[in-house]
């Protein structure tokens, strides 16, 4: 008597990370920049989760592209595993833009954003030296 055995082994490759039952994605906290910003002023702001389970991974952008730490000029920091401060340590014309906390955990993702705009003197263009004279009027033909 032949007897013959056969046994089937599947794979299956998820493109995204398997959920957990009841996983929720984050939900941040909106954040506000104050409307009195100056040059020379440190700001902080937080971007915090209202709702979501961990663990979260924050990112900072200013205007579309990543911010990272740089001594001197930004530092981010977790305060805890709910919580990430953005800290601009002086303000200068640099610092306006259009800043977003980012959160992503196996669930999801969410983000807020909000504009700094810092109060100061506009600075024009200097005036060129000869602005009364040609350059091509002293050239000869």
């Amino acid at each position: 008597m032949l007897v013959l055995v056969f046994i089937c082994v599947a794979t299956i490759v998820l493109s995204q990370p398997l959920l957990l039952a009841g996983s929720r994605p984050p939900r941040i906290k909106p954040f506000n920049f104050s409307g009195d910003l100056s040059e020379g002023l440190r700001i902080m702001v937080m971007c915090g989760i209202m709702d979501g389970d961990g663990p979260f991974d924050f990112r900072w952008l200013k205007d579309g592209e990543p911010l990272l730490s740089q001594k001197g000029h930004f530092s981010i920091e977790s305060f805890n595993d709910f919580t990430s401060i953005l800290t601009i340590e002086h303000l200068n014309a640099l610092s306006n833009g259009n800043y977003t906390c980012r959160v992503t955990n196996l669930a999801g993702s969410d983000e807020k954003s909000d504009v700094l705009t810092m109060k100061g003197e506009t600075v024009f263009p200097m005036k060129p030296k000869h602005s009364n004279r040609s350059l091509l009027g002293n050239m000869v033909a």
